[in-house]
């Protein structure tokens, strides 16, 4: 059977997705469009490209310098520049820490060396960085790697795939898969739905990167002009992060039959809609103790990013937990209890543990899906319920 799969955001864990996906396969169903926030843009983009199970694990268990190369996802922030420094946030706060004690040519002096003082430091460049540039971590070397991924190994013709260059657009156009991810445009406030009909233009990469990139914790993405319009309207200039901000598990846009959404998402299928959900209340048998607790550079775990998370999702996550109460015949919920979202380096048994349970959830939903799951269920012609349509209202309401 083919579905239209929705992958959930979930930072590190998101590599449950590869268990679950692996299950789907060996099952004999594959997927129709395809549909991700931050950590599951990442893998949606990845089985677009058409990377195996076989593939997802490699680059799962990928390292270097003896760590789990995701753990280079938290990176050290690049120099900043004088014009940075000059017209930054940082600097506009020590000036108005008026000390009237000194001169005023002596205190703007004395302000421009303490945070260029601080940028040039180990910790401190952090804080400057998340000041300057929304983000404790930088995440070059997560589009480096991407990038890696989107070019390596063949597709079904034996050639190369050679894909980090492409546009949303070119992608479709060599793959033929319909992907989707979800972003965040924070200077209007609104959800951004990135694919081939939305923002031709944008790099694949970028799409990803700006699904992925969770607020304070990696630097906000600044749409380019090149990238081209989005649905016709001229976002450049704007910033844009991590899709979970405003839906992290937006299953309604498949199941949504509207116009207005269906032009977004593409038309609807006689396809069955299946999204993998990241449970945090499930236990991971095996999974042993975490890291990310104990490692005082991961900003997200600091318990005031915690707590700001915590009202994000409180105020953003509402309507998802509307449509998953109201199609929980369509969700498989992958185990992810004491994974923390930027835990990068977790050993190679609890990541294991982890894809092994999703492996297990996937094959328990699996077992009824035929009784739960009619393809009919959101096709063309499917009779309204009362379900269907408040999903409707809050697919329109997020591309409004």
């Amino acid at each position: 059977m083919r579905y239209d799969l929705v992958f959930e955001g979930g930072g590190a864990k998101g590599m449950a997705f590869v268990g679950a996906v692996a299950e789907l396969l060996k099952a004999g169903h594959t997927h129709d469009r395809l549909l991700g926030t931050s950590a599951g843009a990442i893998t949606a983009t990845l089985l677009a490209a058409g990377y195996t199970v076989d593939e997802m694990n490699a680059a799962l268990m990928e390292q270097e310098d003896g760590k789990p190369v995701f753990s280079g996802f938290m990176g050290r922030p690049e120099d900043f520049t004088d014009t940075e420094i000059d017209q930054g946030g940082m600097l506009a706060l020590l000036k108005n820490l008026d000390l009237s004690l000194l001169p005023n040519f002596l205190e703007d002096s004395m302000d421009r060396k303490v945070v260029r003082a601080l940028a040039r430091g180990g910790k401190s460049r952090h804080l400057v960085a998340l000041v300057e540039r929304g983000g404790w971590f930088a995440a070059r070397r997560f589009l480096t790697w991407m990038g890696g991924k989107l070019d390596a190994g063949k597709r079904a013709d034996g050639t190369p795939r050679n894909y980090s260059g492409l546009s949303l657009k070119q992608l479709f156009d060599a793959t033929g898969v319909d992907l989707s991810m979800v972003a965040s445009d924070t200077t209007d406030g609104r959800l951004l739905v990135l694919n081939h009909r939305t923002a031709p233009d944008c790099p694949v990469v970028y799409a990803v990167r700006m699904s992925m990139s969770i607020p304070l914790v990696w630097d906000e993405v600044t749409w380019q002009r090149e990238w081209g319009a989005y649905r016709g309207r001229d976002i450049a200039g704007h910033g844009v992060v991590d899709g979970g901000m405003l839906s992290n598990f937006p299953l309604e846009l498949f199941i949504s039959a509207e116009t207005k959404v269906t032009n977004v998402m593409g038309p609807k299928q006689n396809t069955p809609v299946l999204g993998l959900m990241i449970d945090e209340s499930l236990e991971v048998p095996g999974a042993g103790a975490g890291t990310a607790a104990k490692q005082p550079g991961a900003l997200a775990e600091f318990a005031l990013v915690t707590r700001i998370g915590r009202l994000i999702d409180t105020a953003t996550t509402a309507h998802d937990k509307r449509v998953i109460e109201d199609h929980g015949e369509l969700i498989v919920r992958l185990p992810a209890k004491g994974y923390g979202t930027t835990e990068f380096d977790m050993s190679e048994a609890r990541r294991n543990a982890l894809v092994e349970a999703a492996r297990r959830a996937t094959r328990a939903w699996l077992a009824t899906a035929p009784r739960t799951v009619s393809p009919m269920s959101f096709g063309p012609g499917a009779p309204a319920t009362k379900a269907s349509r408040r999903a409707d209202a809050i697919a329109l309401d997020l591309l409004d």
